[in-house]
């Protein structure tokens, strides 16, 4: 997706100036636009680290979150480090739902957005 860039930082800053899967600091070049969804974001379009446009494919982000969820199965099974990590105590696995950044950002802006109609309201 071609953005100006102005509307490409405008885009990175409304998610905080990272990326919306997994939240990491998006640089000022070297990120991608994505269409994700109107579904999940406000206009459908999200800033996207190079990490996660590759992992993600043209997967949709239920899909991305599946295949996520899936790492840590995959990891033990197939990787000696990481079983030898587990065994040492250097990781441990969690049973933590994987929640996106642009998800936490959601949140994050409705408990602002209705602490602030309280105090609004309570000022009254």
């Amino acid at each position: 997706m071609k953005l100006t860039k102005r509307k490409r930082e405008v885009l990175r800053t409304k998610f905080g100036g990272c990326c919306a899967f997994c939240g990491s600091d998006l640089p000022a070049r070297g990120w991608h636009v994505e269409d994700i969804g109107e579904v999940y974001v406000d206009d459908g379009i999200a800033p996207v680290c190079t990490e996660c446009h590759s992992s993600r494919g043209n997967a949709s982000p239920e899909a991305f979150r599946s295949m996520l969820a899936e790492q840590v199965e995959r990891a033990e099974r197939h990787s000696i480090n990481f079983r030898t990590a587990l065994r040492f105590g250097l990781v441990s696995p969690t049973l933590t739902p994987v929640k996106f950044w642009f998800e936490r950002c959601i949140a994050e802006r409705s408990e602002s957005t209705s602490v602030s109609s309280l105090n609004i309201s309570s000022a009254a």
